[in-house]
């Protein structure tokens, strides 16, 4: 692949990674944290907000030129990734401002190209796609930061495919759009007793715990494959960690009675640190969210 070396794809579920060299918590250098779509879900030929958060061992990029795209290449059934390698080149419409905050339009056809409706004519490789795991469809983004590039994916409204009229009916008049998840506070314990963010000790195992706002977890309208029912179901949310300094037990974690939370070892030197906290929810939402703490000798 021409753009492999540097790709990210920010999606809202968790993939298994090899753990080869730095922990992907790490910051370690400039990295591309999340794109994110406001709103979280529109119909095609609506628009939405793009931004890229990025941020290095020094903190958060602000005011970076973005070369953004919107991809046009739908995906053969025979490859296996989720977008086609095409979009990284020629598969691409590239968006004029390359500011850090864009809006765009998303296309007319991305139903066709990337939903359940027939793909556009002429394009042989392609079929209707099918929806993922929360019945939803999307429209990928690429961005590229300097040498990093990235894809994310807004989820677009299409219609509901194997429903019947009636039920495909209740589906648009019931279904409510997602909505991006936002978390509260961010708190710490040492032992099981509450310690300040402004008073970590040093080379200490800490439990860090992201609340998060009640009304993040949204239950949705789902048509259900097997049943061909309209179902209830709730987001899954998962919080990613990263930092420059100090060590994550576990560098992403599902939230639980909301609530995410992991172990941090801070590091062995003083000083100011920050951490970053990604929630993202299953039907692609994101939040990015930064936390300076002081980690004092013990």
């Amino acid at each position: 692949m021409k753009h492999q070396k540097g790709f990210i794809l920010l999606l809202g579920l968790c993939h298994c990674v090899p753990d080869f060299g730095d922990p992907v918590s790490l910051l370690s250098g400039t990295r591309i944290l999340a794109i994110r779509s406001e709103p979280a879900e529109v119909f095609p030929g609506e628009s939405v907000q793009l931004q890229l958060y990025a941020a290095d061992p020094r903190g958060a990029l602000t005011d970076q030129t973005v070369s953004w795209a919107l991809c046009t290449a739908s995906k053969p059934p025979v490859e296996n990734r989720t977008i086609s390698e095409a979009c990284l080149d020629e598969g691409a419409l590239p968006v004029a401002d390359t500011r850090q905050t864009v809006s765009v339009v998303i296309p007319d056809d991305a139903c066709a190209r990337f939903g359940p409706e027939l793909p556009p004519s002429g394009d042989v490789e392609a079929r209707p796609r099918d929806p993922d795991g929360t019945g939803g469809y999307y429209q990928p983004v690429r961005a590229r930061l300097g040498s990093l590039w990235a894809v994310g994916l807004v989820r677009i409204r299409c219609g509901v495919a194997g429903a019947t009229p009636a039920v495909a009916a209740q589906y648009r008049r019931e279904y409510v759009p997602n909505r991006n998840p936002f978390a509260s506070t961010l708190s710490a314990q040492q032992g099981g007793a509450a310690v300040a963010l402004s008073a970590l000790p040093t080379d200490t195992e800490i439990t860090l715990k992201l609340g998060i706002a009640e009304d993040a977890q949204e239950s949705f309208l789902r048509f259900d494959l097997q049943t061909h029912a309209l179902t209830v179901s709730q987001e899954a949310l998962r919080v990613s960690w990263l930092s420059a300094h100090g060590s994550f037990s576990v560098a992403a974690t599902s939230v639980q009675d909301a609530v995410g939370q992991t172990t941090w070892r801070t590091p062995s030197t003083p000083g100011a640190v920050l951490l970053w906290t990604v929630l993202r929810d299953a039907r692609g939402g994101v939040s990015v969210q930064s936390h300076w703490v002081d980690v004092h000798r013990r």
